[in-house]
Formats: C-alpha cells, structure tokens, sequence
C-alpha cells in the first residue's frame, strides 16, 4: 500500500508540459484463466492514450511511460487478484508502481499535470494499521492487521505465582497470595502497554484495538499510555490463549467496520450541525472550496459518487466552479477540470488535512456529497472575538 509521506510526493508532483502519467488497473473477472480478453482491453485503452497525447502535442514525453506501462500490462494477467496503481514522468525522471487492494473504481489512464489521486482517496483507510492485543493475566499476543492480512508479530507470557493449598491462619496467606497474583498481573499488562507505546513511537501503527475477557478489561485499560488511548478503537470479548488468527481478523474486521460507520455518522452530524449554526462546519461545494483555499479545513469528508466539473489554476492553484478562460485570482490561464473532485483530494493531501470518504450515505448526498470540518472560521476571527 502507499505511505502518507508516498501519497504527499505524489500530490506535490507537478508537470507543465502535462506529462504526468497516472495509470491504474483494476483486475476483472477474466473470462478465461490466460486473462488475454482483458489483457486486450487494457493494451487498447494505452494505444489510444498514445495516440491522444500525440495529437495533443505532448507525445514526445509521455509515449515512453506508457509504452513501459504497456509492456507492464503484458505480464500482469490478472496481478494475483490485486489492483495496481503507476505513476510516472519521463520527462522528470520519475516512476513509482504499486499494488493495491482490488478496490479501484475502473482500470484508466490519465494524462495531466498532476497525478489523478481521487481514486486512492477510498483506499486510505484500507492502508491503516492496526494493533490488535489479545490479553489475559497470564498470555497476551500481539497481531498487526494490514492490508486485509493478519500477522502475529509477538507473544507474552506471565507465569504467574502458585498458591498452596491452605490460605493459612484467617486467610491471611491467601489474601497476600492474591495480593501478589494482582500485582504480577499489573507488570505483566505494564509491559505489554510499552510494547504497543513502542510500536506506536516508531510509527508502526495506525490504530489500537483490544480483545480479552470482559472481567480483564478493567485492569488493562488503566496501563495503556496517553497516545495509545487516542488512537484506541475499543475492545471486544475474546479468549486470548485459543483464538486463532483467522477469528482475530474477522472478530477485528468486524469490530473496525462498525467502529468506521458510526464514527462517519457521528462526524457527518457534526458538520451538518455546526453549518447549520454558522460555526465550524462547511457544506457544499462552492463554501468547501472557499474554506479549502484559506486554510480553515481540518477534515474533508467526501462522497465515493462525488463529480463535479471546475477549473484550476495550475500558477496559483485557484480552484473554482465557474468555467472561466483566466484565473479570478491571479489572471493566469485557467485548466478545465472534468471531476474537479481530483484537484480537491491534491490539494488535501498537500495540505495533510485528514479526509474521510463517504459511501452510499442518503444524507450526506443530499447536501452535496462533500463537507468539511473546519479548523476555524476566518470571518469569524475579528479583533472583538479575538479579545473575547
């Protein structure tokens, strides 16, 4: 999958000659296991790509990218059932291939003077890490789930302390020894809470979730670390010493996914709210841009149907709805844009504001497919405010 720091050199790139190559292939259900039916499909949609940029003038740097893109396809017959994504300037000396999951809208070229990312902007929370801890007093092991796959990366074991047979003269043996069972239980949750504080200073991880017996919940939870709290999901029932890693995947998928949905709802609701208000929130798209291009946005939500057509300004990066010749702005020419949705997604990745996409939701289609949760509001921000 492709990092954030990956994603930010992509949406930073820029080509003034429009020789900036984007090429993603989503695999089909091939019609015959030598794939040739698609293979042919794919060679097709390049060859008329080359031809396009030929007549357009700008042939002569982008007919090698995709002649190489070409000789790509040849070997790919079906990519073990994954989608891919290739970026590329000849002209720049630049190329960049990845595998992605097979979640891409359609198989295309694009040729511009920035890299078509809307497409991956789906994919983003599908390249989330996540830690998965399974937990008990006396075992704890650790999963990572990525990319759909889940990879046991480490195990804890506590051997905790035997009781004898008496608890001694008015239990006193016996409320020592349970005494010091808590407390080998507390390192052994300790130790387990600065190895997931650990990953999380290398930046190894993405989001926490914990499974564990309900009764133990209470005694992990006040060992795990400020940072690791914000990222925590929540935790679900589970026995840590017999659950094999295909339930720790599914009972983790499931948990994330409801996780997910309610967090979109709960965020959707907020924005609604707070534009209703006339506080922090943005709704539509001409008031989304507006808020995108004076740096109030904090997180952009935006639905997976979102098309709308505009212009940018490729000198001053200007967008606007209106079809206009020159830049309102700076007076430049203006790029006619078919899905100005692309030139948004860019901008937040360069910009590292969060953004969170929106599938198939009634109500957020009925304002527009795209808000934003804004940071501040500019004309809000008088010296009278300001001192209050």
């Amino acid at each position: 999958m492709i990092a954030r720091d990956e994603l930010r050199e992509l949406a930073n790139f820029h080509s003034p000659e429009t020789c900036a190559l984007t090429f993603y292939y989503q695999p089909s259900t091939p019609q015959d296991r030598s794939h040739r039916g698609e293979s042919i499909l794919v060679k097709d949609m390049l060859r008329n790509a080359i031809r396009e940029a030929e007549r357009g003038g700008n042939g002569a740097c982008a007919k090698s990218d995709l002649e190489r893109v070409n000789t790509i396809v040849e070997a790919l017959r079906g990519n073990s059932g994954k989608a891919k994504a290739i970026f590329a300037c000849a002209g720049q000396n630049f190329w960049r291939e990845y595998d992605l999951p097979p979640l891409l809208p359609r198989t295309q070229v694009i040729l511009n003077q920035r890299f078509h990312l809307k497409p991956l902007a789906g994919l983003m929370r599908e390249s989330r890490r996540t830690l998965v801890v399974l937990a008990d007093r006396s075992k704890a092991r650790v999963f990572e789930l990525a990319d759909n796959k889940i990879t046991e990366l480490q195990d804890f074991f506590n051997e905790l302390s035997r009781r004898g047979k008496s608890d001694g003269f008015a239990g006193y043996d016996g409320g020592h020894a349970e005494r010091r069972v808590l407390n080998e239980a507390a390192q052994h949750f300790k130790t387990i809470a600065d190895y997931v504080m650990e990953r999380y200073e290398r930046d190894a991880c993405d989001q926490l979730l914990v499974g564990c017996h309900d009764e133990q919940w209470p005694e992990i939870e006040p060992h795990l670390h400020t940072y690791a709290k914000q990222t925590l999901i929540g935790h679900f029932r589970i026995d840590p010493k017999v659950a094999t890693p295909d339930q720790v995947k599914e009972m983790a998928l499931q948990h994330i996914a409801q996780h997910d949905g309610n967090e979109k709802q709960r965020l959707i609701s907020e924005v609604v709210g707070e534009a209703h208000r006339n506080g922090n929130g943005a709704v539509g798209l001409r008031r989304v841009l507006r808020s995108l291009e004076i740096g109030e946005v904090q997180t952009l939500l935006l639905g997976s149907n979102f098309q709308a057509s505009g212009v940018k300004c490729y000198h001053c990066g200007h967008m606007d709805l209106h079809d206009a010749k020159d830049c309102a702005v700076c007076g430049k020419p203006n790029t006619h844009l078919e899905d100005i949705g692309d030139a948004i997604v860019g901008h937040a990745l360069r910009g590292n504001i969060e953004m969170l996409w929106i599938d198939n939701d009634e109500e957020f289609d009925r304002i527009g497919r795209i808000a934003a949760l804004l940071r501040f509001r500019a004309d809000q921000n008088t010296p009278m405010k300001v001192a209050v």
